[in-house]
């Protein structure tokens, strides 16, 4: 859900405008102090026209600069623009505050957005910038702190994004937004609103609502819907249409008038997919009481998560992979040693994650959902992209998906390492494993066939492309027939072959 579209020629001109009515003396180092543009920052006037004016200003000028936000609090009554540079653009503008807590940019009024960013490279740094209006008690005004189009090379520093009505910062899918970088402390926090209600009624996958205006409340595609408590009670918002909205998975039971739900709505950090949304680091930041996740990532790639911490978000500290289910998955992201406690449904979810690394992370409890530890990292809808390729290294101990294969009378393990066989008991014949080709590579290579159920028929395991055991692949070597057994398999280049072995299984 993106709160606006991007401004017409016409807002341009009038940017442009802005920017040549002012008359400003220009320092050699092309600092531009923004109270030399006639901005307050006492928490009372409105400074939006002195701000706007010196956003135009700087942008326009050749090569850019630095508009430097000394200590205050910076009130607005509308969004503040950055104008469209054009991704090739030399005019590099960086943004920098004292400090997140003593330069504080925040609405007065009611608003899409307060910062609309745009423009590759600079820095963001030593600012605060906060969705609810501190003269006007503290009333959540903005719905996204800043929307951000076409930031590629960004990078973000000590920079604070707080109580947005639904998001901190919301990245959208427009543009070249590849590259960004988040470090030194930034934070994500208090964002989003939870909506709580006994109006709703519903099946399968489908919830309508008598009361609640959808709309009007900012529920949108990303949400979370929760019923009840425990594993099993959180749904994913696929789809808002008017009174109803569409989730998966689908309801436990019927949902009848009555029953208390919630809506968690908003996250502190939320990436959209795009084509060219990918590459960004994040580093010791902090995810800190978000409605909804801390951090959404939708189908990008590249992703570097170290450090930091996901706190006391509503449903999870990270969640990867959601939006529109059998598109575009996350590939090749790593989550490296980051704190997660208190966090409401789940530490991280996982919905469509491909080549997904997540290593010695600190685990607690959430509140109500899923376990602890290793129960903490989960999916909604069961529908794993390529679970055999993320792993999770957590207290020494490695943690790779088995890819279930029930029923199936040839299985081809492909690029999975580890495999489950649960035939049924009239299956047509025993299970069929097709070893895959001979690695490339000179790491050991160990595969691993757990046999829930072999159906009553013994185990074939066969290769295409190299010897089992010393024997022809094609004829390959059998596994006994059995219930609740493993079988190995590592290639030795030595014999040019599959090495298979199997526990004794139980009769």
């Amino acid at each position: 859900m993106a709160f606006s579209s991007k401004k017409s020629k016409a807002s341009q001109a009038r940017l442009k405008k802005m920017a040549e009515e002012v008359t400003f003396s220009e320092r050699p180092d092309k600092t531009f102090n923004v109270r030399a543009f006639g901005a307050k920052g006492d928490g009372k006037t409105d400074d939006w026209r002195a701000l706007q004016q010196a956003i135009a200003f700087a942008y326009n000028k050749t090569g850019g600069g630095t508009l430097f936000f000394p200590p205050g609090t910076y009130r607005v009554s509308e969004p503040l623009e950055v104008p469209e540079v054009g991704a090739e653009s030399q005019k590099i503008v960086s943004w920098v505050g004292y400090s997140d807590q003593t330069t504080i940019i925040a609405p007065s009024k009611k608003m899409d957005y307060i910062v609309r960013m745009r423009g590759s490279n600079g820095h963001i740094k030593g600012m605060k910038f906060m969705g609810t209006d501190p003269g006007n008690g503290f009333q959540q005004n903005a719905k996204v702190c800043m929307l951000a189009t076409d930031i590629k090379n960004k990078v973000f520093s000590n920079v604070s994004f707080s109580w947005g009505a639904v998001h901190g910062l919301q990245i959208t899918g427009e543009g070249n937004n590849n590259l960004c970088v988040f470090d030194q402390s930034c934070k994500f926090e208090q964002n989003g609103k939870v909506l709580k209600g006994t109006d709703a009624r519903g099946s399968g996958g489908k919830v309508t609502f008598s009361s609640l205006k959808l709309g009007a409340s900012n529920v949108h595609v990303g949400a979370f819907l929760k019923i009840g408590s425990g594993p099993g009670s959180v749904h994913h918002i696929d789809r808002v249409d008017g009174n109803s909205i569409a989730v998966s998975p689908n309801l436990r039971r019927a949902l009848d008038s009555g029953t208390e739900y919630s809506i968690h709505i908003g996250s502190g950090l939320q990436l959209d997919r795009g084509s060219d949304n990918n590459v960004y680091g994040i580093y010791d930041c902090h995810f800190v009481g978000n409605a909804g996740a801390g951090l959404v990532q939708r189908g990008l790639y590249g992703h570097n998560v170290q450090g930091g911490n996901f706190d006391a978000n509503g449903i999870a500290g990270i969640h990867i992979g959601s939006g529109t289910i059998g598109t575009t998955p996350s590939y090749s992201n790593t989550i490296q040693h980051a704190y997660f406690e208190a966090n409401g449904y789940a530490n991280i979810i996982l919905d469509y994650p491909s080549g997904l690394s997540i290593i010695e992370p600190l685990l607690a409890q959430p509140r109500d959902g899923t376990g602890g530890g290793i129960d903490s990292i989960t999916s909604l809808r069961n529908l794993p992209f390529d679970y055999s390729t993320t792993s999770v290294l957590h207290n020494g101990r490695l943690y790779n998906y088995v890819l279930a294969t029930t029923g199936s009378f040839a299985i081809e393990i492909g690029a999975a390492h580890r495999i489950s066989v649960n035939q049924p008991a009239n299956a047509r014949g025993g299970a069929i494993i097709k070893l895959p080709a001979p690695p490339a590579h000179e790491f050991g290579e160990e595969l691993e066939i757990f046999v829930e159920d072999s159906g009553g028929e013994p185990v074939q395991l066969t290769c295409d492309f190299a010897k089992v055991n010393n024997v022809a692949g094609r004829f390959g070597v059998q596994a006994p027939a059995g219930i609740g057994y493993k079988i190995t398999a590592f290639y030795s280049r030595r014999h040019a072959s599959w090495m298979v072995s199997h526990t004794v299984p139980i009769q």
